[in-house]
């Protein structure tokens, strides 16, 4: 009787595993989807700027540089120009002094004023970029220029209350190729003799529906710094279609707070779980973080350090009675940068460390993780992400039932996202679309997942692909 328990509790753990990259990489996606409309923002204006001064003037000024500047000071394109470059390359501070100095000579210019107004909105001083578009409404601007000082006065207003509270709705379909985890030898081992996979436990193909909704709410603290209180709470559900026993659901909360100091930031959290399959209540976690983060180079480069210690409760349910035998502490550390290689490119490095206790220590384990992401932002709000993760795990003793050897696992993890709001991917339709739809995110996904194991039993591949539809409200 041991060797089924172990192959289905074996299934159960591999399905609560894989799916939380699920939950993670649709709030990901989302996410970028937001930085997408923010980071794009100054782009356009520098745009519509671009195409005001080229009708009124001159050729081509070629790549402009800090020594053209000061060899012709009072040059209003040349220093406009000069500001563009700056912005491209994140040099939002410069680009800011650079604005002013151009609407000093000539403050008449309401497209730089609407630029320097969203330079100054990047950088977070509201009030300026406030008192920026206030002057702007009053003037006679072209409509699209009104529509944007609208816009931005309506995002500075959301910005500047005390409490921000959201909601995330994710629907969505998937499908998995190994649902069940089956090795691809189709052999497992128990007590060292290596036995054929039963027919009635082969590899199963299966769809799945998918429900992610996160209600998130932030504090603003009275003080400079900018510290703030947090609070969240997700419910995901991957109802299958065919195996039942592999349906996932979890309750997950987190409540915390941000505290910004000038050469660090402090995010602790303390975090708490629920976690049912097959509809059972499964497994229950408590524990904290603690996030350190630093950015360099005006924000370019972030450096963090992420600490986490969580308490796994494992609960029996009908089909695996020995999910106790996993009951123990778990600690994560995660240290890595993200650079932003571009305005519209980041790239996330990273390495783990996690170590796990187990009231019996063949499921104790010690795993080293590397892990890269690519986030590319497109025109029109569309983005590009591209994610892999690779695995050592390394057992504190053999599971004797199974096999007299402690067991070594490698993974290899391989995911690609691609997300656009449904108002560019119907872009015929958009005039037609009601307003609430156009900015619903549709992501597709495509993840390869490979385990390789000097026992059998777990070497096994999956494909999954995933389609979700976002929508985000800010109250």
């Amino acid at each position: 009787m041991m060797k089924p328990r172990r192959a289905v509790f074996l299934a159960f753990f591999l399905c609560f595993v894989l799916s939380l990259p699920a939950m993670a990489l649709a709030e990901e996606a989302e996410q970028d989807a937001n930085v997408a409309k923010r980071k794009t923002a100054a782009e356009k204006a520098a745009a519509k700027i671009s195409k005001t001064a080229q009708e009124r003037a001159a050729p081509e000024l070629g790549e402009v540089t800090f020594e053209h500047v000061l060899a012709r000071p009072d040059d209003v394109r040349l220093n406009f120009e000069f500001a563009k470059r700056q912005v491209a390359q994140n040099g939002m501070l410069g680009a800011a002094a650079t604005l002013e100095r151009i609407l000093i000579l000539n403050p008449s210019l309401d497209p730089v004023r609407m630029f320097y107004a969203v330079v100054l909105f990047r950088l977070d001083n509201l009030t300026e970029a406030a008192r920026e578009l206030a002057a702007l409404s009053r003037r006679d601007l072209p409509a699209p220029i009104r529509a944007e000082v609208k816009r931005y006065q309506k995002e500075i207003e959301k910005r500047k209350r005390r409490t921000h509270l959201s909601l995330r709705e994710s629907l969505g379909w998937g499908f998995d190729s190994n649902r069940n985890a089956v090795p691809s030898s189709k052999e497992r081992l128990f007590g060292n003799t290596r036995l054929p996979v039963s027919a009635n436990d082969r590899a199963r193909r299966d769809t799945h529906f998918l429900n992610i909704t996160t209600v998130d709410i932030a504090q603003d603290l009275p003080s400079q710094a900018g510290h703030q209180l947090l609070g969240s709470f997700t419910y995901f559900l991957q109802e299958q279609a065919l195996q039942n026993a592999l349906s996932l659901s979890s309750y997950s909360y987190e409540l915390g707070g941000i505290y910004k100091t000038p050469w660090f930031n402090v995010t602790p959290l303390f975090t708490a779980s629920h976690v049912t399959l097959s509809h059972e209540t499964f497994l229950r976690t408590q524990g904290g973080s603690v996030l350190v983060d630093r950015d360099f180079f005006n924000g370019r480069l972030n450096v963090f350090n992420l600490n986490k210690l969580e308490h796994q409760d494992y609960v029996d349910i009908t089909e695996n009675l020995a999910a106790h035998e996993r009951k123990g502490n778990q600690y994560d550390l995660k240290q890595g940068m993200t650079i932003g290689l571009l305005p519209s490119m980041s790239l996330t490095a990273a390495l783990g460390y996690t170590h796990k206790r187990a009231k019996l220590d063949f499921n104790a384990y010690d795993r080293i993780t590397l892990e890269a992401d690519h986030v590319w932002i497109w025109p029109k709000e569309q983005f590009l992400i591209n994610g892999m993760t690779v695995g050592f795990d390394e057992y504190d003793e053999p599971d004797l039932a199974i096999a007299d050897r402690e067991r070594h696992d490698r993974s290899f993890r391989y995911s690609i996202t691609y997300g656009a709001p449904l108002g560019t991917l119907l872009l015929p339709l958009k005039k037609i679309l009601p307003g609430q739809i156009k900015d619903i995110t549709a992501t597709f996904t495509y993840e390869y997942y490979r385990a390789f194991s000097n026992i059998t039993n777990y070497t096994y591949h999956n494909n999954k692909l995933q389609v979700l539809f976002t929508k985000r409200w800010e109250f």
